[in-house]
């Protein structure tokens, strides 16, 4: 499968991107997003085309639009999407080198003053014929994919700013006010992790998941919240969220010693797996690992 540049080169399939479907837009319209594109890759629409064209269409609608219209509104899956680019925004905020604008709508986006509105114009005329040339189609979800990269970026740090107020700051004639708050931010994420071991002791990982999630929404540069819920997911055998949660409590935490183990278990489990992989590769199988995650 191809490999696509923004939000792709941070380890997550951009279903956005391949749907055309602005990050801003109603989640609800995105079935009337699928269904404009399953009408044009649809045979019928392509009596005229050649045999070839037939099969791109057929191949881009089964590999990539299909699997990223699921993804989107499955509840389950819909659900960790939805956390995954939180994360990755969090990711774009506190590490911008992360990203490199490669298309001119992107960098134009970067510095816009209207980003909202800018945003959704670009989106809206690339999405507009992204599928007429179907030798094209990577190229505008490139393309895409950049934009959400920067959206949810420049999104994040603006809702960053926006979020503080005058008192997170302490004055040089009130020290000690301020003192007293991370002590309580911390306390907070402690009680997240207490009920999350809690549900684990009784071997309740859905609920204790569950638990790690809503303390990573409120605190997600929590390295500790991170790195147990990559445990979890691990013991869940969940590997590709065990990677990507371990990968991020050591984007927060460099020496966090639980992520370390569960990239260390994730390693030497694949490294068993590959034999039976490779095997299964010679007889014609294989897995799809990822939408995008191959080069070509």
């Amino acid at each position: 499968m191809p490999t696509h540049e923004g939000l792709f080169k941070l380890d997550i399939t951009d279903h956005h991107a391949v749907l055309g479907f602005s990050l801003a837009a109603d989640p609800k319209q995105v079935r009337k997003r699928y269904l404009q594109i399953a009408r044009q890759l649809h045979p019928d629409s392509l009596r005229e085309a050649s045999e070839a064209q037939k099969k791109l269409a057929s191949d881009l609608l089964s590999k990539q639009v299909n699997p990223a219209y699921e993804a989107l509104t499955q509840e389950k899956s819909a659900k960790e999407h939805s956390i995954l680019l939180k994360m990755k925004q969090q990711q774009l905020v506190t590490r911008p080198i992360l990203l490199s604008a490669k298309s001119e709508s992107a960098k134009k986006l970067l510095g816009t003053s209207n980003l909202e509105m800018d945003y959704t114009s670009a989106v809206n005329h690339i999405a507009k014929d992204q599928f007429d040339d179907l030798t094209r189609v990577d190229s505008a979800i490139n393309e895409l994919s950049e934009l959400n990269a920067v959206f949810l970026m420049r999104k994040g740090s603006v809702g960053e700013k926006k979020g503080r107020s005058a008192g997170d700051v302490a004055k040089p004639s009130e020290p000690a006010e301020a003192a007293p708050r991370r002590p309580k931010h911390e306390a907070i994420i402690e009680s997240y992790l207490s009920r999350a071991k809690e549900f684990a002791y009784k071997r309740d990982y859905s609920r204790a998941i569950l638990e790690l999630r809503e303390a990573i929404a409120a605190h997600p540069q929590s390295a500790s919240c991170h790195s147990y819920l990559a445990s979890l997911y691990l013991q869940a055998n969940q590997a590709t969220l065990a990677k990507i949660h371990a990968k991020q409590a050591l984007v927060f935490d460099e020496d966090n010693d639980m992520a370390k183990e569960v990239q260390a278990k994730l390693g030497a489990k694949a490294a068993k797996a590959a034999p039976a992989k490779a095997a299964g590769a010679k007889k014609g199988g294989g897995l799809l690992s990822g939408l995008f995650s191959k080069k070509r």
